[in-house]
């Protein structure tokens, strides 16, 4: 007897690399959006936590004076392309400026 091949599964493989691709581009505009809200100190990892539609949820891992690693919880909200359309941290409403709410090509 032969065996069929396994099949695919729907979004696999592709899936997988859109996924990895909004997050980049998500994780590009929260690091442009982020620069003032930083002061001086280094974000170290966006992780994201969900992703429900264009509700996204996660935390942030932020390395301050003297090597101290901050934690902060995100929530934002992105755009169909995966750009950023509002950011909150640690309860704080972030302003974005105009350029973090395109896509990056």
């Amino acid at each position: 007897m032969l065996a069929t091949p396994a099949r695919p599964h729907p979004g696999g493989k592709q899936g997988l690399a859109v996924s990895q691709d909004r997050d980049a581009i998500l994780t590009k505009s929260m690091r442009e959006a982020l620069v003032t809200y930083l002061k001086g100190r280094k974000l170290v990892r966006v992780r994201i936590r969900q992703i429900d539609g264009s509700k996204i949820e996660g935390f942030l891992k932020i390395e301050g004076g003297k090597a101290e690693r901050i934690l902060l919880d995100f929530k934002a909200t992105s755009t169909p392309e995966g750009g950023l359309s509002s950011l909150e941290v640690g309860g704080k409403k972030i302003p974005l400026d105009v350029g973090t709410t395109k896509r990056a090509r």
